[in-house]
């Protein structure tokens, strides 16, 4: 009999992990399951930092960003040992555990249901980078973020012709910054898709200005492509226009999530008690035609 049901955050934090940990923990208590929060991730599964979770040590967290049950990476999870230890500590305590995260969290998963844990993975993570589903929770947010970033920074490169150089989150995926460059019109993108030579860079952006097609030279890059500052001087020094780079960092990840970000985190959570109530378990949860889907957890 299916009773009790784990929740933890793993890897990079993403906004609506909480909205979303609300709805499961609603959803779950109508259907008389006990839900347990594990604090700090896998690290907190192999520390025993467990905690019976409820709705009244929830109702100030359902909108807020981040994760309030915290995250942390715990690459020791590789080591058939601590996994080991790890389904030791959920023996009888634990019945499914619902894993919220991205790429590196999803190999966790896969990895604890091969050893009887069943699992169930979301896509949290502002990267947008997940398989099987078309959107992840938090992406829609960093993305508000993103284009209020570049929104002030046309503002102030537009009164100095200045270029500027907005270097965004994604690690091997440029999503984030495609799509902040299509909603912004930017001069210029370069992700990890398309990487873009120097030459080329300063190439389009000297053909922009003595054309006179935009005074607001805007360029988004996905972050570990070009050392910024670097990219900035040379470029300063090729074109002949002040050139500014900026790194926006982690603030693109906090924040309250957006609308679209809660409808998907509530939907998702309910989704998945429905799930567990029907015993389909090692499953991961997408989006598809706007649409929530399952499909097996699989390499």
């Amino acid at each position: 009999m299916i009773k009790n049901i784990g929740i933890l955050t793993s890897g990079g934090d993403a906004p609506g992990m909480n909205t979303l940990i609300f709805n499961l923990v609603k959803f779950g208590i109508k259907n008389n399951l006990n839900i347990f929060g594990i604090y700090k991730g896998f690290y907190g599964l192999y520390k025993k930092k467990i905690k019976l979770l409820n709705n009244k040590n929830l109702s100030n967290i359902s909108n807020t960003g981040g994760t309030f049950l915290k995250s942390s990476r715990f690459p020791e999870l590789k080591n058939y040992k601590i996994r080991k230890k790890i389904i030791q500590n959920t023996k009888k305590k634990i019945d499914i555990l619902i894993v919220i995260g991205g790429e590196g969290s999803y190999k966790g998963a896969l990895e604890l249901n091969k050893m009887n844990l069943p699992c169930i993975a979301i896509p949290g993570t502002i990267d947008n980078d997940i398989l099987g589903t078309e959107y992840t929770l938090g992406y829609f947010t960093a993305l508000e973020n993103i284009v209020k970033a570049i929104d002030n920074l046309k503002d102030t490169s537009w009164s100095h012709n200045r270029i500027s150089i907005l270097e965004v989150m994604g690690r091997k995926c440029g999503k984030l910054a495609l799509a902040a460059s299509l909603a912004c019109s930017c001069n210029l993108v370069i992700t990890p898709e398309k990487k873009i030579k120097k030459e080329e860079i300063i190439q389009k952006i000297t053909k922009i200005n003595k054309k006179n097609i935009s005074d607001n030279n805007i360029i988004i890059i996905t972050e570990n492509i070009y050392n910024i500052k670097k990219l900035a001087k040379e470029i300063e020094i090729k074109t002949k226009i002040e050139t500014r780079s900026t790194s926006l960092g982690h603030i693109q990840r906090g924040g309250k999530p957006v609308s679209l970000d809660r409808i998907i985190a509530y939907k998702i959570g309910l989704h998945t008690i429905k799930l567990i109530k029907k015993k389909k378990l090692g499953q991961c949860i997408g989006i598809k035609n706007g649409k929530i889907i399952n499909y097996k957890l699989k390499k």
